[in-house]
């Protein structure tokens, strides 16, 4: 069976790629990048399972974080590779220690548009580039 190269599975691409980082599914995400792929991610370049793994393995144990998708949408250019756009709120809490049921809720840290520009391969839509915009909104 072909892989899906719709503009759906475009956007559900990059809601894995994100939900893989909530979950910490590190080797997950990896798996999403195309080779070669670049994350631009808090200043660093990530490109390669190795640069991934070692960036996002510094991420504190304690910490609960959402990235909560919305306004995706996915572009088809005519060479097949895709763009996918979407707003990205951020709701983070860590206080240094386990949380034992839900985290306290704050609200939202902050709002960015994200872009993804992604290639397709044999086994569906992987992501070539991965960056976010400068941060539109965030709590005082």
């Amino acid at each position: 069976m072909p892989a899906d190269l719709s503009a759906a599975a475009a956007v559900q691409t990059v809601t894995r790629f994100y939900r893989h980082l909530d979950d910490r599914n590190y080797k997950a995400i990896a798996a999403l990048m195309a080779p070669g792929g670049v994350w631009h991610r808090q200043g660093a370049q990530l490109s390669g399972e190795a640069a991934i793994l070692d960036a996002l393995g510094k991420r504190a144990p304690t910490l609960v974080i959402h990235h909560l998708l919305s306004n995706l949408f996915a572009d088809i250019a005519a060479d097949g590779s895709a763009e996918v756009t979407a707003y990205m709120l951020v709701a983070r809490y860590d206080s240094g220690s386990p949380v034992t049921g839900p985290a306290p809720f704050s609200g939202i840290e902050n709002i960015r548009t994200i872009r993804a520009g992604l290639v397709p391969t044999a086994a569906g839509w992987r992501v070539q580039r991965m960056s976010s915009d400068p941060i539109s909104f965030a709590a005082p």
